[in-house]
């Protein structure tokens, strides 16, 4: 590719070049018709040749140093004056006077030849409006857009008045105006006016309505005039003008102007603003519809005013849009809108149209030729109105017909279709048909001296009468329909009825395909002197009612048997871990004083696997565990107990709490154990207070001074038992001196939804901190009360040592 940036500013001027040529050859189209209409006067008032008069107003313009089509406006300003709004007027003034004593001409020259006039000058106002006039004309003849309107008004007709913005706006059939062009207007206001509902308050509309002229000088006359007016007015400026635009004695619009600054007007300027408007409104209508076929503008089925014409209609009415093939020939007809009347056959309603085709929403409509009738009111543009006929539809395999009267005019590019029902009475009965089939519910009647009661189809279907039409249906069929059983229930029900005439209701089965069939029955009677004189009552089916309760009650039996189950087990695993947690049953060494707190979870329904172990070895030393195991039930109260009686076993072989737990997790991964577990293990030396320690994914032990401040001891590694047999396992060593308190505890303990664990140890450390009372037992209680024991969904561990000595030194610690 070759580096053209070279060549750009060459390209750039000669785009610039061709814009103003094709701006220069547009202006001079817009003033070529002013120019020749003068020609024309000169060559009638002179005799002259249109050449002579082309001369003639060139030698003009070169003398006052003016346009050519300035001096030409001015010279029919003169000739032809515009109307003022009272009618026609005339005028004394020569043609050609203004030729040699317009106020901007250079000098004065003598009286014109052929036609010289009166010495005294015309009003130099005067005439700049009647120029203006027609540039103003044949200015906006030759607009193509409304924006292009009101821009081609501004610059040509209103500039000189000082105008600095213009809206124009044509009424629709509702009485609201909306805006079609403008000029000087910002976009956001523009896009807030676009349609002025017609009781709104503002000069267009007092303007369009009343059909005059409306003048607010500054915005405190504004402001006192229309208070109510929400945000800012559509037309920037102080002193705005709304006129009213006409056209063959008819209002079709209205044009409101705007000034910068205060204007005050007098009644040539007034009378020349009413002349403008006439113009407006001779050239709006066209460029409106230039503009809508241009842009393929449809107001069918969008148009506010139109579909509240439609929705105050009594019948239905659809908008239909013609569907085209490439080539233009209509195949189909689509539902553009459909008014708030609009119920068909199938009972579908506007939502369930609209968007859809007619050869989708009726194919009966096409079968029966009605479709074709309908493609030629678009194609033809003649209207069709058709008789009464019944029509057929096949709705989800039920033939559905009513009476109607068609009636279709062209519109647009398609057809408004409207229809009228004569069977009101069946349509009803269809829509009371359908409901009974939804809800399951039939109804039925008895006239007294008959034995045939009347049931709708939906009765006989529930009875399982299928032979059967709707209508009257001997009684003796309806009563071999109920299961024998309960035949003999019916017949009292109905004893009752026609005796008492009171109320009854009444549930019986009826055989179907699945087994039985409940239906309830409740009927009613109407009496008229001694006697009943009519019954009439509905059947509904409660099946699906009755089989839920069952279901309910199953499940509600199944749930009670559950808990009792539930209850008996947690009763066995409640006596085992009571069994389990009875041992040892006193202090474990006279030098070391031992508390300890179980607490079940508070709504669970099962116990849980933690568990303690305070016990005093050969050795002297004193062995504390504590530990849970995963799960819940007699599963994790067995598995607590094999994991104590082990850990017990192996530390009487004398291995310390590291060994201890190492050996622990072989054996539960050796023997593939359904659960896993936590652990702390120790070992505590009354004679020496030293204390070794090891943990399997536990948490850390808590050591409680002499001046009651309470912290965590360190993490020695280790994996928790049962994961990974080659885990390995550190000790932990520090002094536990008389007078300090360990204190060991499970996750239950500081554990709770929606908080992190550690969260929960710091609020452990602050309860132990807080009680600075001597005895063990107490202090426990005090923990459990502050952390909100028990804990809702987990069971827990508190367990309390301290050597009975006095205390000597502070605690010191070290890892292994």
């Amino acid at each position: 590719m070759t580096d053209e940036s070279g060549d750009r500013p060459v390209l750039e001027a000669t785009v610039d070049r061709l814009r103003a040529e094709i701006e220069g050859l547009r202006a001079a189209m817009r003033t070529r018709g002013v120019i020749e209409m003068a020609k024309g006067v000169l060559v009638a008032r002179q005799q002259c040749t249109p050449d002579e008069a082309f001369a003639q107003l060139s030698a003009e313009s070169q003398r006052q140093n003016r346009r050519l089509v300035e001096v030409a406006a001015d010279l029919l300003g003169v000739a032809a004056p515009p109307e003022p709004p009272s009618g026609p007027r005339r005028t004394t003034t020569p043609p050609l006077r203004i030729m040699t004593e317009h106020p901007r001409a250079a000098g004065r020259a003598g009286a014109a030849a052929a036609g010289a006039g009166p010495a005294s000058g015309p009003d130099p106002a005067a005439l700049d409006r009647a120029a203006r006039f027609h540039l103003a004309a044949s200015a906006l003849a030759t607009a193509e857009t409304p924006d292009d309107l009101a821009r081609r008004l501004h610059e040509v007709a209103l500039a000189t008045l000082g105008v600095g913005a213009v809206v124009l706006a044509l009424l629709e059939p509702d009485g609201a105006l909306r805006l079609t062009g403008s000029h000087g207007v910002p976009a956001q206001q523009l896009s807030q006016w676009q349609r002025i509902p017609p009781r709104t308050a503002v000069p267009l509309t007092e303007a369009a309505h009343r059909g005059t002229t409306v003048w607010v000088h500054d915005r405190t006359e504004f402001a006192a005039r229309y208070p109510d007016l929400p945000g800012e007015d559509l037309i920037p400026g102080r002193t705005v003008c709304a006129l009213p635009l006409r056209t063959g004695g008819r209002v079709i619009g209205a044009m409101k102007l705007g000034w910068p600054r205060e204007y005050r007007t007098d009644p040539a300027a007034a009378a020349y603003l009413e002349t403008i408007a006439r113009l407006v409104a001779a050239e709006l209508p066209r460029v409106v519809a230039d503009a809508q076929q241009g842009t393929g503008h449809r107001e069918s089925a969008s148009t506010p005013w139109f579909r509240a014409v439609l929705d105050g209609l009594l019948d239905p009415v659809l908008v239909l849009g013609a569907v085209r093939e490439t080539d233009g020939t209509v195949v189909d007809l689509v539902v553009e809108h459909a008014n708030t009347a609009t119920v068909d056959l199938a009972g579908r309603v506007r939502a369930d149209l609209v968007g859809r085709r007619l050869t989708e929403l009726y194919p009966g409509m096409v079968a029966s030729g009605v479709f074709r009738r309908l493609l030629d009111v678009v194609t033809g543009m003649e209207p069709f109105r058709g008789t009464a006929e019944r029509y057929v539809e096949n709705v989800q395999g039920t033939l559905r017909s009513s009476v109607m009267t068609l009636t279709a005019v062209p519109f647009l590019d398609g057809a408004l279709l409207s229809w009228h029902a004569h069977d009101e009475l069946d349509r009803n009965a269809a829509h009371l048909e359908q409901a009974q089939r939804l809800a399951r519910v039939g109804t039925w009647s008895w006239r007294p001296g008959t034995d045939a009661p009347t049931c709708s189809a939906e009765t006989l279907r529930l009875l399982g009468v299928t032979d059967r039409e709707p209508g009257p249906v001997e009684a003796g069929r309806l009563l071999a329909a109920v299961a024998p059983a309960d035949r003999p229930a019916v017949r009292e029900a109905a004893e009752a009825l026609l005796a008492a005439g009171a109320p009854v209701t009444l549930e019986f089965e009826v055989p179907s395909d699945t087994g039985f069939r409940s239906l309830r029955a409740l009927a009613e009677a109407t009496s008229a002197g001694d006697g009943v004189v009519a019954v009439d009552g509905v059947v509904q089916d409660v099946t699906l009612r009755r089989r839920t309760e069952q279901a309910l009650s199953a499940a509600r039996d199944q749930l009670a048997e559950q808990r009792r189950r539930t209850d008996e087990e947690r009763h066995v695993v409640e006596a085992l871990q009571r069994a389990l947690m009875a041992a040892p049953a006193g202090p474990p060494s006279d030098h070391v004083e031992f508390a300890a707190r179980y607490v079940p979870a508070e709504h669970g329904s099962k116990v849980g696997g933690d568990w303690y172990d305070v016990l005093e070895l050969p050795d002297r030393t004193v062995l504390f565990t504590v530990g849970d195991v995963s799960g819940h039930g007699i599963g994790a109260a067995a598995g607590m107990a094999r994991l104590r009686h082990a850990l017990r076993g192996l530390a009487y072989d004398g291995g310390d709490p590291a060994q201890i737990l190492g050996r622990l997790n072989r054996m539960l991964c050796h023997e593939h154990a359904d659960f896993i577990a936590t652990v702390l293990c120790g070992r505590l030396d009354p004679r020496t207070g030293r204390l070794v320690w090891a943990r399997a994914g536990h948490l850390p032990p808590v050591v409680v001074g002499h001046d009651g401040t309470a912290h965590a001891l360190g993490q020695p590694d280790g994996l928790v038992l049962g994961v990974v047999p080659t885990a390995r396992y550190a000790t932990a060593e520090t002094v536990l001196e008389p007078g300090r308190t360990l204190v060991l505890y499970t996750d239950g303990v500081v554990e709770r939804r929606g908080s992190e664990l550690g969260a929960g140890v710091t609020r452990l450390l602050r309860a132990l901190d807080e009680y600075r009372a001597p005895d063990l037992e107490g202090r426990l209680d005090h923990v459990l009360r502050r952390l909100g024991l028990p804990n809702p969904l987990d069971d827990a561990c508190l367990v309390a040592l301290r050597l009975r000595r006095a205390a000597s030194s502070d605690d010191t610690g070290r890892t292994a």
